[in-house]
């Protein structure tokens, strides 16, 4: 059975006060909602280097704890999840950072083995690469 066909609206303004409008028709699956996120995401710009972590999305904050917490090592979900709550101070669900290291995978930071509830991570091998040389 096909997902129901929903609308959606959204209308996004930047700090200049321009408008964005986005309207989507049609079955809405997990991934469209993951795309519409990520353009949402991207519209919203890089954050000023004077903005605090708060103003940060968590997929950022979460890409920074692997940065900083296992550059060179493998983890699993539970891993960074630990680390971002002592990181950050502020909960954040297994399924959430589950969600984005998905994400990650998908765009080339992550590199993902195993399978089930044994899934490992690390950093894509060219990038950690790059930041070494």
């Amino acid at each position: 059975m096909s997902p129901k066909k929903r609308k959606l609206r959204l209308e996004l303004f930047d700090d200049e006060g321009d408008k964005i409008m986005i309207t989507y028709e049609g079955r809405l699956s997990r991934e469209k909602l993951l795309q519409i996120a990520d353009l949402v995401e991207l519209y919203g710009g890089e954050y000023d280097t004077e903005r605090s972590y708060a103003m940060e999305s968590k997929l950022t904050k979460v890409a920074r704890i692997i940065e900083k917490y296992f550059p060179l090592s493998t983890f699993s979900s539970k891993d960074v999840m630990e680390a971002f709550i002592n990181e950050y101070k502020e909960n954040i669900s297994l399924s959430t950072v589950s969600t984005y290291l998905a994400r990650l995978t998908e765009r080339k930071f992550l590199e993902r083995t195993g399978s089930g509830g044994s899934l490992k991570y690390r950093l894509y091998r060219e990038n950690v690469i790059n930041s070494e040389g």
